[in-house]
């Protein structure tokens, strides 16, 4: 059977390209200068950042697009079209598209594009019997594209993709550094019309029957009004699939082939497919509310005017699609394994969204009920000391002072509670010697009469998600300022001043440093100033450059994270960073206004490895993997947790990847440096997460040349080294022996 696959496989292959040439005699190549994409269609907002720059400008239709441009779309949707072939990207929300090659020859036209997030609709120009090549890259695999209609979607957290291909056929193969820096290539796997690959990992699996419902739930509405408006396109090349395959099918090389019956009977379930697949996108497009069933029934009339026969769609007679046609059982079976892994890293990282967002929804309620609690208390006080005082008035002034109050009191329920706008009350003074007159001090309703509008910047945090800093860490805040679109600064140069807060008693900052770098412009060491005895106050204050410099550059302050806080917060508590930007006008300095970032240091995180044989024996070539247990106390969700993993001993590991799992599913990885060392990293809150509940992981490396041996593993968890500071150990040192056998 496998072998019946493997021939029906290539005997497509061989029509599809049979059918290319057919249809058209090959097209001389031509010098091609420049090759251009253009916007065609924008729903929402969307950006674009040109080759070479940093700068980001707004979409719009009719937008030309050159090589090396880049295409950002938020909410809604783009298409685009390249000029010269008439290939279509019709891209969802929230997808990142490089054009990273847009070039023409003597020897063909070569269009390759990069899937950096999102989804994407392809609907490419048969190439078969053609010079040109058109690719589309996501993470490490390459997709060259035979032709015509096929759906990418790119996972935003994990980066792999999916590909489920419509119509014609696609080739799919990955590459990946290897030891020493080539690249492994792995063998390609072709993806014919009614199929899709999960593309997880270094390597692929196998393609399986594509599933309706998981494609049409991860393909925004936009989209698949795109690919049903292709419907005819779509079913008539389908059809002549279907009838050249049956033309092949009956005309047997040998006249006694006992796998005849099999052969026909797979290639049945393969055509039904054909017929089925673009009724069941159509059909499952209305079952789930993508597309009204008045609107996808008018695409499908729309598409049937040019359909004969049974290629026509009739939408109440769709079949099934039979998950068994044409594919491989046992690469159906990796497959599926492969997305079984996927399904359960979502998992665990919806978990982690929901603890994070429990997390933050109890520290709200938290401050929601504080904030009531210190309402009533200085009602209270504020009843206290009115009551202490109205009993110190003579009996006239007194009544007086209580009759005003009540009319105030009075006119406020007539107007609904609103605030009155007369003012309070005359409250006299404290009675002297028996005798007073009353005063009027007038006192303002509004406890901030002048809000400071908002600011005209924003700042770039580096880390804006760590919101918990473990106590004692040498630890770094770097942020970048950007001014808001629109604001033209009147001078070219600003100031930045930094100041601390803190609601810790007698907080000290004098081993704060405060650095700025940027090009040749010479670094600004500063220590700030410690803030004495008062509680909540803000202190700590330092100037960027200092008050008696001219500034810095707009740019120099806006490219990346220039500005550097370095600290070893020493005392638990809640701490405020506030910048306030300045600029010149004259001798005098006009904010621009300020922004905030608010953290909380903690306790510091304890982490144990619980469990991990203390030797591992290796098969020479044999991957090295290693699994182990580890379990955290005091960790919090935000906290920066990184695992040091060392090989020790000479050793082809330089630059080889380093990946850490849980349950299968990859949390954390790395790249191992000269040293043989390798910093491991994941996604906020995963690694906290796992600790704190105490995990199963499983560590592996890349395949690397290993000369037969004794090696030391070192494997630490630490808080990850970051502009310039070392990590900070949060456990002791596990040391591992490896012992690699000889051939």
């Amino acid at each position: 059977m496998n072998k019946w696959i493997r021939n029906l496989c290539g005997g497509i292959a061989a029509l599809l390209i049979w059918m290319a040439i057919g249809q058209s005699a090959m097209v001389a190549a031509s010098e091609i200068s420049v090759r251009t994409a253009v916007i065609v269609d924008l729903q929402g907002e969307a950006k674009v950042q040109p080759a070479g720059s940093s700068l980001q400008y707004d979409a719009f239709e009719g937008m030309t697009l050159q090589q090396g441009d880049r295409l950002i779309v938020g909410q809604g949707g783009a298409q685009l079209r390249i000029k010269d072939t008439g290939d279509e990207v019709n891209l969802g929300e929230y997808s990142v598209l490089d054009i990273s090659r847009l070039a023409g020859g003597p020897q063909g036209k070569t269009t390759k594009l990069t899937m950096l997030s999102g989804m994407a609709y392809f609907a490419v120009t048969d190439l078969h019997g053609k010079p040109d090549t058109f690719q589309v890259v996501n993470g490490n695999h390459t997709l060259d594209v035979k032709g015509t209609h096929f759906l990418v979607v790119t996972d935003p957290v994990t980066g792999a993709s999916s590909l489920s291909v419509v119509a014609g056929a696609v080739s799919t193969g990955s590459s990946r550094p290897a030891s020493g820096g080539s690249l492994n290539q792995q063998p390609p796997i072709i993806i014919y019309p009614a199929q899709q690959i999960y593309l997880g990992g270094s390597e692929p699996g196998g393609p399986s029957v594509v599933d309706p419902t998981r494609l049409i739930q991860n393909t925004p509405p936009g989209v698949i009004e795109s690919l049903l408006k292709n419907a005819e396109k779509i079913q008539k090349e389908n059809e002549q699939t279907k009838k050249s395959l049956e033309e092949q099918a009956n005309t047997p090389k040998q006249p006694a082939d006992p796998n005849l019956p099999q052969q026909l009977a797979d290639l049945n379930k393969i055509s039904q497919n054909l017929s089925n697949l673009v009724g069941n996108l159509a059909q499952e497009a209305v079952k789930q509310q993508k597309l009204s069933s008045v609107q996808v029934q008018q695409l499908i009339d729309e598409a049937n005017r040019s359909l004969e026969g049974n290629g026509k769609i009739d939408l109440d007679k769709v079949q099934p699609l039979d998950k068994t046609a044409g594919v491989d059982p046992e690469l159906a079976k990796r497959e599926q394994l492969l997305k079984e892994k996927q399904e359960e890293l979502n998992r665990l990282q919806l978990e982690l969204k929901n603890a994070h967002q429990a997390l933050i929804q109890r520290i709200l309620e938290q401050q929601a009920k504080l904030q009531e609690e210190n309402r009533k208390a200085q009602e209270e006080a504020r009843a206290r000391a009115q009551e202490q005082f109205t009993n110190q008035l003579p009996p006239q002034d007194r009544e007086q002072f209580l009759a005003d109050k009540r009319k105030l009191e009075q006119e406020k329920i007539q107007r609904g509670g609103s605030t009155p706008p007369s003012p309070a009350p005359a409250v006299p003074t404290a009675p002297s010697g028996g005798t007073s007159a009353p005063s009027n001090p007038n006192p303002n309703p509004n406890p901030n009469p002048n809000p400071e509008p908002p600011a005209s910047f924003t700042l770039n945090w580096r880390y804006a998600d760590e919101t918990s800093v473990p106590l004692g860490v040498q630890h770094t805040l770097a942020f970048g300022l950007t001014l808001k679109e629109g604001v033209e600064p009147k001078s070219d140069k600003l100031k930045v001043k930094v100041t601390l807060s803190s609601n810790v008693p007698e907080a000290v900052y004098a081993a704060i440093g405060y650095d700025f770098e940027y090009d040749s412009l010479p670094p600004t060491e500063l220590n700030l100033v410690t803030c004495g005895t008062s509680t909540a106050a803000s202190c700590g204050e330092a100037w960027l450059p200092s008050e008696e410099d001219a500034g810095y550059g707009i740019g120099a302050l806006g490219d990346g994270w220039p500005a550097v806080i370095s600290a070893n917060w020493g005392q638990v508590g809640n701490y405020t960073v506030t910048a306030e930007a300045f600029q010149s006008e004259g001798d005098t300095l006009v904010s621009l206004g300020k922004q905030s970032f608010q953290f909380k240091v903690s306790e510091k995180p304890t982490i144990g490895f619980t469990g991990g044989e203390s030797s591992v024996n290796l098969a020479p070539e044999e991957q090295l993997t290693y699994a182990f247990s580890a379990k955290g106390e005091n960790i919090q969700p935000s906290y920066r947790l990184a695992l040091k993993a060392t090989i020790y001993g000479e050793a082809p590991y330089a630059d080889v990847p380093v990946t850490l799992y849980h349950n299968g599913a990859p949390v954390a990885s790395g790249i191992v440096d000269g040293n043989g060392t390798a910093y491991l990293t994941g996604e906020a809150g995963v690694l906290a997460a796992l600790l704190a509940a105490g995990s199963d992981l499983t560590l592996a490396w890349e395949p690397f040349a290993a000369e037969p041996g004794t090696y030391e593993i070192g494997l630490s968890w630490v808080y990850p080294p970051a502009d310039g500071l070392d990590p900070y150990p949060f456990s002791e040192d596990k040391n591992v022996q490896l012992i690699v056998g000889t051939l």
